[in-house]
């Protein structure tokens, strides 16, 4: 009941707030043109802010743009090369490229990574490479469905190898003809990190393989409902599984489309699942031990992931999802995941998006929080936290203005740790869709 409990009050907290910079819908099939200027308050400092965000449609392509230009009002208008300097370089101005959309038989996206899955997702699932907004990367997915098998396939960064992961399946018995049976999915997964602490000289790679076997019992244009199994172990560490069953209802009278999935999971020590997550690009470097919650409370310093799996105790836990669409004008999604007698080891991802349900406003907003035991974990903005949110009004056809909040971490170069850092951004901006 704790799973859904979280997961109520989560959908309850972002439909009053939901607003979020990075679209996690997913709409690449729109074509519109965004561009504006306005001001931005990084951690208490203003910079004129100049924005273009085009984003074109043609076919299965699609391209999309993110230009922003920051000038210091404080400091002789100088111009903000954090994140040029680092990450993609002047390759951050292309949030993607892409060919087709998601579960197409073929899907290809290069640029940003905001939910990147295999599988079930019990080895990776939601991963973003952007997440550490100055330092975003240019990385790739690239899918593949011929029926019978097929496979997805990711990394992290084009510039420098070093998330790296894929899955490979394959459909045994998909000619025989056999009610629900020949829909039977064999699945292997392998993803690793090259190089967590980005130095050339030292050997940290960690990686993870698993295998998992999927069936859909209904599957139609009104009702699907899949039960799965996975396994998953990573090298020098402990192993684990889990199952599940999700389902959708795609279109219920053309009002509303529902998503919901729920996990049994059995961890062993020295193992959590989900291992490459929404908050894996911070948590791949050093962050103070009390990050993770089955860490010695006891203990101080700085843990890198892999470091925290030795304090991984053997546990079962629960991980649920609930997503879905209103009169397609408002979309949601809240998953929330915990370990039994584990205190503080719950994590919650939230994105939601309302379009002119109210008429010229929008809404966006996505959050991710580790270290949850309560509802005022869930709610307090932290070292454990990543916040986007946006708010717009369309004043005339063309014109928004529009106010963006976002509360993430940064790698401080002088003291070789993750800093959060929050931005203000009011801006004035021209969009044009066609």
């Amino acid at each position: 009941m704790k799973v859904f409990k979280f997961l109520l009050i989560g959908l309850f907290f972002v439909s009053f707030l939901n607003a979020q910079g990075i679209d996690p819908f997913a709409d690449e099939n729109n074509n519109f043109l965004d561009g504006g200027i306005g001001v931005t308050w990084i951690d208490g400092k203003a910079y004129t802010t100049i924005t273009l965000a085009p984003e074109l449609a043609f076919g299965k392509l699609g391209v999309g743009l993110n230009l922003e230009l920051l000038f210091n009002n404080s400091d002789g208008f100088k111009f903000r090369d954090d994140g040029w300097k680092t990450g993609a370089g002047a390759l951050r101005m292309i949030r993607y490229l892409r060919w087709g959309l998601k579960h197409d038989p073929l899907y290809i996206r290069v640029g940003s990574l905001q939910t990147a899955t295999l599988g079930h997702g019990f080895i990776m699932g939601y991963y973003s490479n952007e997440v550490n907004y100055d330092y975003r990367k240019i990385g790739l997915v690239f899918d593949v469905d011929f029926d019978s098998f097929g496979f997805e396939s990711m990394t992290s960064n084009l510039g420098r190898l070093e998330i790296v992961g894929g899955r490979f399946y394959v459909r045994p018995i998909l000619s025989s003809g056999i009610p629900i049976l020949k829909n039977l999915e064999i699945g292997a997964t392998y993803a690793t990190d090259m190089d967590p602490d980005n130095l050339k000289d030292s050997d940290d790679a960690v990686a993870e393989y698993g295998v998992d076997v999927g069936l859909p019992i209904i599957k139609s244009s009104i009702f699907n409902t899949t039960v799965y199994a996975d396994y998953a172990k990573i090298l020098k560490h402990g192993d684990g599984s889990a199952v599940g069953i999700k389902a959708d209802i795609p279109n219920v009278l053309g009002l509303l489309a529902i998503y919901a999935k729920l996990e049994k999971r059995f961890l062993n020590e020295d193992f959590v699942a989900n291992y490459f997550n929404t908050m894996y690009e911070l948590e791949r470097g050093m962050l103070p031990a009390s990050h993770y919650a089955f860490a010695d409370p006891a203990l101080s310093g700085m843990l890198s992931k892999e470091g925290s799996l030795q304090y991984a105790k053997k546990t079962q836990g629960i991980f649920g999802e609930l997503a879905g669409q209103i009169l397609g004008k408002i979309k949601l999604v809240g998953n929330y995941q915990h370990a039994n007698a584990i205190k503080n080891s719950g994590i919650l991802h939230l994105e939601a998006r309302s379009a002119d349900l109210i008429p010229g406003v929008q809404l966006k907003y996505a959050y991710n929080k580790v270290g949850i035991e309560t509802f005022e974990d869930a709610r307090t903005l932290d070292y454990r936290s990543v916040a986007i949110a946006e708010i717009g009004y369309r004043v005339y056809r063309f014109v928004n203005v529009a106010l963006q909040y976002r509360w993430n971490f940064v790698w401080n170069e002088t003291t070789h740790a993750y800093e959060t850092q929050e931005r203000f951004q009011p801006k004035v901006s021209f969009s044009m869709d066609f």
